[in-house]
C-alpha cells in the first residue's frame, strides 16, 4: 500500500505550494535545470518536483536542501 498524505489546513497547503511555486520560479530565472538542482541539493529529481508542486509528504530538510542553494 502506499503511503497516505496527512490532510492540512488549507491555509498551510497554500504556503506549500506558493513556497514550491517561489522555488520553481527561482529555478528557472538562473536557467538551472531541475536535474541539476536536485543533483546539487543531493537529492531525487521527483523530490523536487514534488516541492516545486508544494506536496505536504515531502521532508523539511530535502526543502531545506533545496532552499540553501538560493
Amino acid at each position: 500500500m502506499g503511503r497516505t498524505t496527512p490532510s492540512l489546513v488549507p491555509r498551510v497547503s497554500r504556503l506549500l505550494e506558493g513556497l514550491g511555486a517561489h522555488l520553481k520560479i527561482a529555478r528557472l530565472r538562473r536557467k538551472c535545470s531541475a536535474e541539476t538542482v536536485a543533483q546539487r541539493a543531493g537529492i531525487a529529481r521527483r523530490t523536487l518536483s514534488k516541492v516545486e508542486q508544494g506536496d505536504s509528504a515531502v521532508a523539511l530538510g530535502s526543502m531545506r536542501a533545496i532552499i540553501a542553494l538560493y
